[in-house]
């Protein structure tokens, strides 16, 4: 007589195709997703998906597991098909259309609240842009710890602002959010005292080298910066002058190895145009990376 096929069985067949099928996307997590996947098909948490490990599999589950399981291995991303993403302690609507935030990206929410904290004008009211918001999740994710702020999301994407108007309204913060669409910070017309972006910084050499789920899937203009990667930072840092307040920070993720780069254009631009007693600093992501380049102006000392 044969054995009943157990949900572990299900689920450790299903890691290993995803683990053969995206072999060269180098994923670690194969059995997380599977198990995410379960839970979707059958209206579980992985607390409860994986409790049930050693249960019979209902014949129910199988076909609602497989259509998920099939969306993933044409590499669909994991955040696409749960239609949600954690970020800075807050799940985020995600979907086609908008990037997927990243763990990385914390620092840059991190570091922006403490140059709100910092700021002179953090006991009224500090005007924040976050250019290329896409999802929201910077700028949301700022104004819900931020009371005193006042921020502004712009993207060039009307598609993506669609997704960070979902979100606004998911978190109640549409009278602290301003959405506005244009190109990198046009769209502004007031003075803004912490500035904030998460540009696409890929080079069109390494986006032609990314896995599938993100080169196929993923919106291109959310990912790829242009062929040396720095191209909107550098058209950004042009147009800091213009709008940042006379006390403001400037604040910009960058890839792995950019930094440098990315503070001389900086630097530069602001310099050239008149700016004085520039303060840098730099943060590093949970790998150690440098990854958020943050330059001050007028800030007080200390």
């Amino acid at each position: 007589m044969t054995s009943p096929r157990l949900v572990r069985d299900l689920l450790h067949e299903a890691a290993q195709r995803l683990l053969t099928v995206h072999a060269a996307d180098g994923i670690d997590d194969a059995r997380l997703q599977v198990e995410l996947l379960y839970g979707l098909a059958t209206g579980l948490d992985r607390v409860h998906v994986i409790a049930a490990g050693g249960d019979t599999l209902p014949a129910a589950a199988v076909e609602p597991f497989e259509v998920l399981m099939e969306r993933r291995l044409q590499h669909e991303p994991l955040a696409y098909i749960r239609g949600k993403r954690e970020f800075f302690g807050m799940t985020f609507e995600v979907g086609p259309g908008c990037l997927v935030p990243r763990p990385e990206t914390e620092t840059l929410v991190e570091a922006a609240l403490e140059a709100v904290k910092a700021h002179p004008g953090a006991r009224r009211l500090v005007r924040v842009a976050d250019i290329g918001t896409g999802s929201g999740a910077i700028a949301l994710a700022v104004a819900q710890h931020s009371p005193n702020a006042k921020v502004y999301a712009v993207d060039v994407s009307t598609e993506a602002l669609q997704w960070a108007g979902r979100n606004m309204r998911r978190f109640g913060l549409q009278d602290r959010v301003v959405l506005l669409a244009g190109d990198l910070a046009e769209p502004l017309s007031e003075p803004i005292d912490v500035l904030l972006a998460n540009l696409p910084y890929v080079s069109t050499d390494e986006f032609e080298a990314l896995p599938a789920q993100i080169r196929e899937r993923e919106p291109r203009i959310a990912v790829e910066g242009g062929p040396q990667g720095v191209e909107l930072i550098a058209r950004l840092a042009q147009q800091l002058d213009a709008h940042l307040a006379p006390v403001a920070a400037a604040i910009f993720e960058v890839g792995a190895g950019q930094i440098s780069w990315a503070e001389e254009l900086v630097t530069n631009a602001l310099t050239e145009a008149g700016r004085t007693g520039l303060d840098v600093r730099y943060h590093r992501d949970l790998r150690g990376i440098r990854r958020v380049l943050e330059v001050r102006v007028g800030y007080p000392a200390g």
